[in-house]
């Protein structure tokens, strides 16, 4: 039963504010809570689109507390709603009045939720909307930030995030990727961004997997229809592999320190003319090493589908391609999608040379009558027919092994095929 006493009421919170420095403090159960700010960047514009509140707390006699040790301090829930709130309420005030002190940039203010205090959202009162009517702060300014391992009631999460988001609000998942992340919630609560754990940017750093698993990731998050900010960047390789995983926004100590104010709308943050310099380097050495990688294997399919059309036989269409050294196998597929044939392997065998390995897939290994259209070499291939297509490097099941797919598509007897070689693909 909500408590007939209500400290968790706007005007209730509100007096507990006071003015220190130019800036608003709470004062709470002999704490001194305070709001720091963290800049959050868009890679692509290079400046500050947010800021995110940070609590910043002080016992009576000076010692710092962190945040959980604050939250710790409530005892009963209508307690921690009070805490929640009056933490919201005090970084929502202090962003009004240091934007309009700047000339009010169009930012977004990021603000962290108690999981607990946000499980009951709406059920203490609208507290939420009536504190942004009071502030004049719009709701799309706001991004309410989840963290969702922490509730594991999903009806109530859901009905929280409705109800932020029916106020005009944007919906962040923050930490996502550690603990017990869900990919299925990021389904159900559709938010607009999705922050990434530090362990994640951190991990593709540092190992090859993680690196290869991250673009994937990234690119699964935007099919959501959510923007993926990178948070706890501490280096510039970890900001090239958030910038180089196709991250939208950054968050980090080598952007930009947690600080009492909120940095100014500067036109371009220098920080980022090396990354972006660092990024258009790598991928013009990439394309340039790929074409000249690829030219040979490019050539030989298409000569063989030159070949194939005058009539040869499909072995000896695609000699020159297998006789390559990184060619793995080749393959012709119908207009369907479907393998028209077995496939033809180079020297190396169906693994490259690791049969005692790749015989984990032997049951895969026949793919006559195979259907490849779901596979997007196909799909580009039947798209810009008689155009040579690329595929981005991928696991085949065929083989065990990561590779890349030239396809073409070309007419056999004035039916449309695709004729497909796959090679070796290294980092």
């Amino acid at each position: 039963m909500i408590p007939t006493a209500a400290p968790y009421q706007l005007d209730a919170l509100l007096a507990l504010l006071e003015i220190e420095g130019g800036q608003h403090l709470a004062r709470h159960q002999g704490l001194s809570l305070h709001s720091f700010f963290q800049p959050i960047y868009s890679f692509a514009h290079r400046r500050v689109v947010g800021h995110e509140g940070l609590m910043r707390a002080w016992n009576a006699v000076g010692k710092a507390l962190s945040p959980a040790t604050v939250f710790a301090t409530a005892h009963t829930e209508a307690e921690l709603v009070t805490l929640d709130r009056l933490s919201r309420l005090l970084h929502a005030r202090n962003f009004v009045d240091l934007a309009r002190a700047a000339g009010d940039p169009p930012h977004w203010l990021f603000l962290n939720a108690e999981p607990n205090a946000f499980a009951h959202a709406g059920q203490y009162g609208r507290f939420f909307p009536e504190m942004l009517a009071r502030l004049g702060l719009a709701p799309q300014r706001v991004v309410v930030e989840v963290l969702e391992t922490a509730i594991d009631n999903n009806r109530a999460l859901a009905r929280a995030v409705d109800y932020f988001r029916e106020i005009g609000c944007l919906i962040a998942i923050d930490d996502f990727g550690a603990g017990h992340s869900n990919v299925d919630r990021v389904w159900r609560l559709r938010p607009d961004i999705v922050k990434l754990d530090r362990s994640l940017i951190s991990d593709a750093t540092d190992t090859e997997e993680a690196r290869l698993i991250l673009p994937g990731l990234v690119s699964l998050l935007h099919e959501a229809g959510a923007l993926v900010l990178a948070e706890g960047i501490e280096t510039e390789a970890e900001a090239i592999m958030a910038l180089e995983a196709d991250c939208d926004l950054a968050q980090g100590y080598y952007l930009a320190r947690p600080a009492p104010g909120l940095v100014s709308e500067e036109p371009v943050n220098p920080v980022f003319e090396p990354l972006w310099n660092h990024f258009n380097s790598q991928m013009r050495r990439e394309i340039e090493h790929n074409q000249q990688q690829l030219a040979p294997y490019s050539r030989a399919l298409t000569d063989g589908a030159a070949k194939l059309r005058t009539g040869e036989s499909f072995e000896a269409a695609v000699q020159a391609f297998m006789d390559l050294p990184e060619g793995i196998r080749c393959f012709l597929l119908d207009a369907d999608g479907r393998q028209v044939g077995a496939n033809l392997y180079g020297p190396s065998g169906h693994y490259g040379g690791a049969e005692a390995n790749g015989a984990r897939y032997s049951p895969l290994d026949n793919a006559d009558g195979a259907i490849w259209s779901r596979r997007q070499y196909f799909r580009q291939a039947m798209r810009r027919f008689g155009e040579l297509q690329v595929s981005r490097p991928y696991l085949s099941i065929v083989g065990e092994q990561q590779c890349i797919t030239l396809s073409l598509g070309l007419l056999l007897d004035g039916a449309p095929h695709v004729l497909c070689g796959d090679l070796k693909w290294h980092r």
